[in-house]
């Protein structure tokens, strides 16, 4: 391996012993074999560390955090110690499939208008069973419109141009979301264009104790504000609609008139997304998938609740 390593694979841990040796292995087996792996310790308790100093394998730079930082923090670690042309992301309960850096890192060589690259995801439970495959648009229009409902991406799959995220960095002041936040950052304040691969090439873990499962509701604000934010580039939006997203983004009981004004903000959001983005006939009918998608998620909500 050189002294520039063409990917710098980026991976916070936290008190991750669980899983952690999985996910390592996965990166080292990887058929492209010109990376480096920074693995940083966000201060953990329990045996993460010494799972990580068992192995020995020169691609791997470990650092320690003195303290627990936070997730955005970590990354803006990696990312400024980061050697690479690519910066891969994986979390550490997660597993690649062995190909996910060379096809990655091949779409981008082949692709230089393509700034961020992701990828659809297998769901996994703790004992490695596989439970459902989940996808986000491949193409970076429809990954624009898809921010005005969640994040575009599934964080763990990205790879991106270096420059990309040495130049816009993780907000540090968020506890979760950070993702989210900065691909809507990119999306409507710069010209970088997204994609994503159809096949999954990250088995994503889901169990009780995981991140993703025990989000805090308050904390799901943050997520409602992107939401808001991105919707409002297209359509003005009141106080009142956009309280109505951050109560729905926290899951509590709306009226089903409530619940149908959301379904017809997107439908404003279709109008106003087809002027600025100056879409065709053809264009505009792929918008309404995911707004049908809403349809019967908003029907789900309401027998949930």
């Amino acid at each position: 391996m050189s002294n520039a390593p063409k990917i710098s694979v980026i991976m916070p841990a936290y008190n991750a012993e669980r899983f952690i040796s999985k996910t390592i292995q996965s990166i080292l087996n990887q058929s492209f074999n010109d990376f480096e792996f920074i693995i940083i310790d966000d201060g953990s308790i329990d045996d993460t560390e010494k799972i990580i100093k068992s192995f020995d394998d020169q691609r791997i730079r470990y650092i320690k955090n003195p303290k627990n930082i936070g997730l955005a923090s970590s990354l803006n670690i990696g990312v400024k110690e980061a050697k690479g042309l690519y910066i891969a992301r994986i979390d550490a309960d997660d597993i690649s499939t062995n190909d996910r850096l060379e096809k990655q890192s091949s779409f981008l060589d082949q692709n230089p208008f393509i700034g961020i690259v992701g990828s659809s995801i297998l769901e996994i439970d703790s004992e490695d069973k596989p439970i459902r495959i989940l996808r986000k648009p491949k193409s970076h229009i429809l990954i624009k419109w898809s921010s005005l409902f969640s994040t575009p991406m599934y964080h763990p799959t990205i790879m991106a141009r270096a420059d990309i995220l040495k130049s816009h960095h993780y907000d540090e002041h968020l506890s979760n979301s950070e993702d989210y936040e900065l691909w809507s950052r990119l999306l409507f304040s710069t010209d970088i264009h997204f994609a994503n691969f159809f096949e999954p090439l990250l088995n994503y873990r889901i169990y009780p104790e995981s991140f993703t499962q025990t989000l805090n509701l308050d904390k799901r604000v943050l997520s409602a504000h992107n939401t808001i934010r991105n919707i409002s580039h297209y359509i003005s939006l009141s106080q009142g609609e956009k309280d109505l997203f951050v109560r729905f983004k926290q899951e509590q009981t709306i009226s089903s008139k409530n619940l149908l004004g959301i379904f017809f903000i997107y439908l404003r959001a279709i109008s106003g997304f087809r002027r600025k983005e100056h879409l065709g006939i053809m264009g505009t009918l792929k918008l309404y998938p995911k707004v049908f998608q809403l349809t019967w998620f908003l029907v789900k909500y309401k027998l949930k609740h």
